[in-house]
């Protein structure tokens, strides 16, 4: 029988670690060990059980766990440089921009595809199914 309808439950986090969500939804996570050892510090056995998924990871903490976290001034300010630190790499001009002017000159691409059917990112995306993906994952 084929689902009328699919919906995600979503953990709500308390405002002061609300971050998290962010953190946890963008893919940076994957290859960013400041980022994954934030995750990682919560629980670390919890985070071994979710096979280092951080979305599973919020969805397992009750609600006490998460007032208890965000009472914790400094796993609050912790999440807040994460925060912080993600909207700079997604803001701040890459490595290629900084070529721009090359890139006017015809000297560089306009772009660079990489073309795969498949991303090996992170265990817990089992999008992938062999070595070209992993390969893919790693220029991604």
């Amino acid at each position: 029988m084929r689902a009328i309808r699919r919906f995600t439950v979503r953990t709500v986090l308390p405002e002061p670690i609300a971050a998290l969500g962010t953190l946890a939804s963008n893919l940076r996570w994957s290859w960013h060990p400041p980022t994954r050892n934030l995750f990682a510090s919560l629980d670390a056995a919890r985070w071994a059980s979710t096979r280092n998924d951080p979305v599973a990871l919020l969805g397992s903490l009750t609600p006490e766990e998460l007032d208890a976290l965000a009472a914790d001034a400094d796993f609050v300010a912790r999440v807040r440089a994460a925060a912080a630190d993600l909207d700079a790499y997604l803001t701040e001009p890459r490595w290629y921009q900084g070529l721009a002017a090359d890139a006017a000159a015809g000297q560089l691409p306009g772009a660079i595809a990489y073309f795969s059917p498949e991303f090996g990112i992170a265990a817990v995306l089992p999008q992938y199914s062999g070595g070209l993906g992993i390969l893919a994952g790693d220029h991604l």
